[in-house]
Order: structure tokens, then C-alpha cells, then sequence
């Protein structure tokens, strides 16, 4: 649940124009001023995106219910976890029958992040404890302090789709960083809701060597056999962007789709200045900030 004082800087902060807000935002995590004439580091250019880039792709990719036809039509035989229910409002909760849904399952919202709730062994949330979760979750928008357009014109839902079960283990996330079609790099998390670690990689599966956020782990993980096979997927679909993060599981034997993000991180990854350098260089833009 966020904060008060979260959601009054967040609404404030809000009211302000997009090019000042961004600068203030930047500049209060990286003691520097973003440069929208010649934008050179990712963090940079993610901040230009949010005010240049238009594309309807934005919208359809950002909209977690969307994106799913939207991938099968690019790679038909990706794996995507199914659809169990969608409401566009609390009261559209009292049309489901708690009783038709699979022991497991998650209960999300289509149009922001960090809104999931998962259900395990049968043991449902209560239609009241739902209902506020769905009141609170379509409230949100996303688009508003961070100035993440391709949240704004997105429906706000609520949904339940099939648990991915992987024998008790919280699976491997693979977020693949693709800038003008194709992977420039490979995040890797592990352990998510217990001891989380993350590893980074270039498409030749070389690591990095330097972490954010989150602990490397040691040793790093070897090459899995299947990663190939994600950054090809992750290229077909990153030709309709100039920048895509493209997330993936493997699971039961298959690539499986998790969701696409336009603002990894919002354009704020903390990372070394050399590599905020290397990684922008790998994507360029055809659009300028006015």
C-alpha cells in the first residue's frame, strides 16, 4: 500500500509540466539534469520517450489484458497464461462464482503495476476484501507523476488469470532489454518473494559484472538452454517498438509470456555511469523532445 505522504507528492508533483517535473524527478535520484537536446544514457532517453514517443503500440503493449492478443499475433506459439475473469468495477465482482475458479490463481489490474494478489489452495479472498482491492487498484494511474503516457488512455480493469505453478519454486524472470529490435541485455530474477537476485547479461549470455537494486548472485547462473529461443521471440516482438522490455518464464518445457514494460524502472535504474552510457548508445531515436 503506498504511503500518504507517496500519494501527496504524487498528486502535487503531478500538476506540474511534464519537462520541469521529469528534471525535478531525475534530478532528486541523480544529482543531474536530464539533456533533451542530445539525450545520451538510457535513463535519459527513457525520460524522452515519456514525452515524445506517441505510438498507439504503447498503449495496446503497456494494457496487461491487451498485450496478450497482441503477442500471440506476433509469435503464435508463444505460452500465455489464461484468462479466468475480467470486471471494470467492484460491483462486476458480484457476478463471479468463487466456486468456478481453479484451486490457484492471480487476481490483478490491467493498466498499472505492483496491484496482484495470489491465490493459493483454495483460499479465496472474500467478494469484500476483492472489491476493495479492485476500488483501490482502478483508482491508480499510472501515467500521472512519472509521466508515463502509455498508461493514460489504457481502460482500467481488474483480472484473474491462471497460477503458473513451478513445483513450489518461485520462478526465474528473464527481462529482456530490446532497443531497435534487438536484445542489447538480460536481466535475470531469481527468488523474487524470498532472497531476490538479479543478474545481468548480454545476448551472448556474458555477465555484466555489476548489479542494481539487488544482490548478484555467485556464482552466476549458466546459459539456459532455451534463452536462444527468448531472444528470438523477444526480437519479433521488439520490432514494433524502438525500446520494449519484453518479460518471459520458462515454464512446463515453454517460453511463457509475463508482460511488457515501456519505462523499465520508470527511466531511474540505478546503475554505473559507463553502463547508463554503453546501454543508451545501443538505442537510438528518431524523435526529439520540443
Amino acid at each position: 500500500m503506498e504511503s500518504l505522504e507517496f500519494r501527496l507528492f504524487s498528486k502535487i508533483i503531478s500538476k506540474i509540466p511534464i519537462k520541469t517535473r521529469l528534471q525535478i524527478l531525475f534530478f532528486r535520484k541523480f544529482k543531474r539534469f536530464i539533456n533533451f537536446d542530445n539525450p545520451r544514457t538510457y535513463n535519459e532517453k527513457i525520460q524522452c520517450k515519456k514525452i515524445a514517443d506517441r505510438s498507439e503500440l504503447l498503449t495496446i503493449g503497456a494494457d496487461k489484458i491487451k498485450a496478450k492478443d497482441f503477442v500471440k499475433e506476433i509469435v503464435p506459439e508463444l505460452y500465455l497464461p489464461k484468462m479466468l475473469w475480467v470486471g471494470d468495477s467492484p460491483e462486476s465482482l458480484d457476478d463471479l462464482d468463487l466456486s468456478t475458479l481453479p484451486q490457484d490463481y492471480v487476481y490483478k489490474a490491467n493498466h498499472t503495476s505492483q496491484t496482484i494478489e495470489i491465490i493459493r489452495h483454495g483460499k479465496h479472498l472474500d467478494k469484500s476484501k476483492m472489491k476493495d482491492l479492485a476500488k483501490d487498484w482502478l483508482k491508480k494511474d499510472q501515467s500521472g507523476a512519472l509521466g508515463e503516457w502509455a498508461y493514460e488512455n489504457i481502460p482500467p480493469r481488474v483480472f484473474i488469470e491462471e497460477y503458473l505453478e513451478f513445483n513450489g519454486h518461485e520462478p526465474d524472470d528473464y527481462k529482456l532489454y530490446v532497443f531497435n529490435g534487438k536484445v542489447g541485455f538480460i536481466q535475470l530474477d531469481s527468488g523474487r518473494f524470498t532472497s531476490m537476485t538479479r543478474n545481468l547479461y548480454d545476448a551472448n549470455w556474458e555477465e555484466l559484472g555489476f548489479e542494481y537494486h539487488h544482490p548478484r548472485c555467485h556464482p552466476a547462473p549458466p546459459k539456459p538452454e532455451y534463452i536462444d529461443e527468448m531472444i528470438r521471440i523477444a526480437e519479433k516482438i521488439g520490432q514494433q517498438y524502438d525500446f520494449v522490455r519484453v518479460d518471459l518464464y520458462f515454464y512446463d518445457g515453454k517460453v511463457t509470456f509475463s508482460e511488457l514494460t515501456m519505462y523499465s524502472a520508470s527511466g531511474f535504474l540505478t546503475m554505473p555511469d559507463d553502463w547508463d552510457l554503453k546501454i543508451g548508445d545501443l538505442w537510438t531515436q528518431n524523435y526529439k523532445v520540443k
